[in-house]
């Protein structure tokens, strides 16, 4: 036991320490410094909280179409099968890729994607060149007209739209039932959100120092020379993301290409996909192997033709994902670059 001298020093010791810890409590500064981690915890709870949120939003969709892919066609109707399927089958997946023609429609969706983001970038870059650089009357005015078609919905303009290019060949091309139909209307600034690539454009080109074009035209380079040669390849950040999204909007683009009528020349796999369920009695009837896995009250549940047009959709998108993984931190590092967020 602690003798009389020895608890009044611990009182005397445990009363300091408590003054000290009063003090330091009531310090502004440590105030302060408490202030800012509370806020550093809660900002870091929330940040993780809506991120969390976000991929859940986002990964939910994805894993709910790789179960129904790999589930047996029988468990469509079992309510015992939810996430994991009780039988694991590729049937789904055998079917979606006969339906889709899917060898033939993914060669010609990239191809016409990749020739559209070609073509895409450069007449993106001359209009948005031209109304960062070239300024002349009225050029503000055309700007805004040319945004405000970001606004206006495609089913709007789709009659006068059929109408024109019905009616109207270009240079003796018939634009309806043409591949070239795309082309040229992206050719001429037209194309699938071109309005947004030129607007990436025009301020990423307003960004770039004066310098560079002043020195380039002291030494006699014109107007089509310092684009090519000193604007377009300082503006690689932008033209990395604008073909990013040129692909992959023109891969996932369905309204133009039935606008054309491409189905029955070029097969895709938007338009493929639109009328998969259409032609899944006739693709099940052709094939005696995939018949022979599908039994006849399968076949004409409802419910088996959402499951097709899921893992069809699924098969669709899994070539960008992968294509994704490889390009995701030139993709990140362009829009970094391309400064969106600052205009």
């Amino acid at each position: 036991m602690m003798s009389k001298n020895e608890k009044l020093t611990f009182m005397q010791k445990l009363k300091v320490e408590f003054t000290k810890a009063r003090e330091r409590y009531n310090d502004p500064a440590h105030k302060a410094h408490r202030r800012k981690r509370a806020g550093e915890i809660i900002g870091g709870l929330i940040r993780g909280f809506i991120l969390f949120g976000l991929c859940f939003v986002i990964v939910l969709p994805i894993l709910q179409k790789f179960s129904f892919a790999l589930r047996a066609p029988e468990d469509i109707a079992n309510p015992a099968v939810v996430w994991i399927p009780q039988r694991f089958s590729t049937v789904n997946i055998l079917i979606s890729l006969e339906i889709l023609k899917f060898g033939e429609a993914l060669f010609n969706t990239a191809t016409l994607s990749f020739f559209m983001m070609i073509i895409q970038i450069m007449a993106t870059a001359i209009a948005g060149y031209s109304f960062a650089r070239l300024r002349f009357k009225g050029s503000n005015i055309i700007f805004g007209i040319v945004l405000f078609t970001l606004v206006v919905p495609n089913e709007t303009l789709h009659i006068a739209r059929f109408l024109f290019f019905t009616n109207s060949p270009f240079l003796g091309i018939r634009l309806m039932g043409n591949i070239f139909g795309l082309y040229i209307m992206s050719a001429f600034g037209m194309g699938v959100r071109s309005a947004i690539f030129i607007y990436l454009f025009r301020q990423f080109f307003r960004n770039i120092p004066m310098e560079l074009e002043e020195s380039a035209q002291i030494d006699g380079a014109g107007v089509i020379r310092t684009f090519w040669s000193v604007m377009l390849p300082n503006a690689r950040g932008a033209i990395v993301t604008v073909g990013l999204f040129a692909f992959v909007w023109q891969w996932n683009d369905w309204y133009f290409a039935n606008l054309f009528r491409l189905n029955n020349i070029v097969p895709l796999l938007t338009t493929q996909l639109a009328g998969a369920t259409e032609r899944l009695d006739n693709t099940l009837i052709g094939n005696q192997h995939l018949i022979s896995m599908v039994g006849t009250s399968v076949r004409h549940n409802p419910l088996f033709f959402g499951l097709i047009a899921n893992t069809a959709a699924l098969i669709m998108m899994l070539p960008l994902l992968i294509a994704y993984f490889f390009v995701q931190k030139l993709f990140v590092e362009s829009i970094e670059r391309t400064g969106i967020t600052g205009m």
